[in-house]
């Protein structure tokens, strides 16, 4: 689809004439770029980007024109499907490759009424690099309190589904902190204009775009951080619920030890023990055994092992 961008986004026909004073947006697929790029300054370039798998987000400068690709985590499922997005730039024109899955959805989102408003190629494709990064900060607040639900509620959910939780969104946090570091080094190299392709107050614009990522950047290594220490204060309940298991396991042993040390010593029946014969030698056991436990209950709970 061609649209001129000078006319707020006026669609056009690929066979209709265009004028020197013309902005033009294609929208394309796959197929369509390769069909529609014979007159490209670097079609050979494109070309080679088409026949690459997207699998990260990368930036060329050229002499002329301006080639990259875009690997976008779906803020839906970011960890089963991303969005690969090719742009070329070039002198008033500017092609959007998307594949035939996500084109219709890139397809509204450039044709928005605030994309309408460009005036020129450069400012329609640096509001468009913007729009990749629109809401994001709001989107990890979402994490941030996603997470201290979690700390909340942590005695409240079971161990393994606590473990799963944080285990998703640290690596989802990872998807997005590395997105972030290949979107700052596009930015980067944008706002270094080595080429000078772009006018000169884009430098000082993209720069502004490098800031912004760069928070975002720090914010994503923060909530990683915090689902790290989430993670750490979940071992730790576990470490001291085990502790105490422990300690009443050994705290009932230690009790029982002496009264089995007891049966087991009168359970060897010599014929010369004189408790076996004694009339009460069976009640003052049971008064030694009690007088023992009692013992050693009220010596537990002033150590406070009970």
């Amino acid at each position: 689809m061609r649209y001129l961008i000078n006319k707020e986004l006026q669609e056009v026909a690929d066979d209709t004439p265009i004028k020197p004073q013309d902005e033009i947006l294609e929208i394309l697929d796959e197929d369509q770029a390769r069909k529609h790029s014979k007159n490209l300054c670097y079609r050979k370039e494109l070309i080679r980007t088409l026949d690459e798998t997207i699998s990260y987000c990368k930036i060329e400068m050229l002499p002329k024109a301006v080639i990259g690709t875009l690997l976008i985590p779906d803020k839906q499922t970011p960890l089963t499907s991303t969005i690969s997005v090719q742009f070329y730039l070039e002198s008033k024109h500017l092609i959007i490759i998307d594949d035939a899955k996500h084109l219709a959805e890139t397809k509204a989102l450039l044709l928005d009424k605030s994309f309408a408003l460009m005036g020129d190629s450069y400012r329609f494709f640096f509001e468009f690099l913007e729009s990749l990064i629109n809401g994001d900060t709001v989107f990890l607040q979402n994490y941030e309190k996603r997470l201290a639900t979690m700390e909340e509620s942590m005695s409240d959910m079971l161990p393994r589904e606590l473990s799963m939780d944080v285990t998703r969104d640290r690596r989802e946090l990872l998807m997005y902190h590395s997105y972030y570091q290949q979107l700052m080094d596009m930015f980067e190299i944008l706002s270094e204009n080595i080429t000078q392709f772009f006018p000169d107050e884009y430098s000082s614009q993209f720069q502004r775009l490098l800031g912004r990522v760069d928070r975002l950047y720090d914010n994503t290594q923060m909530l990683r951080e915090y689902a790290h220490q989430i993670r750490e204060m979940q071992q730790s309940q576990i470490d001291l619920h085990q502790n105490d298991t422990m300690r009443i396991l050994t705290v009932v042993t230690t009790i029982f030890f002496p009264l089995s040390l007891i049966t087991g010593w009168y359970g060897m029946n010599f014929k010369n023990m004189p408790e076996i014969h004694h009339p009460f030698g069976y009640f003052i056991l049971i008064i030694v055994c009690v007088v023992i436990v009692l013992g050693e209950i009220i010596y537990f709970k002033k150590k406070g092992w009970l």
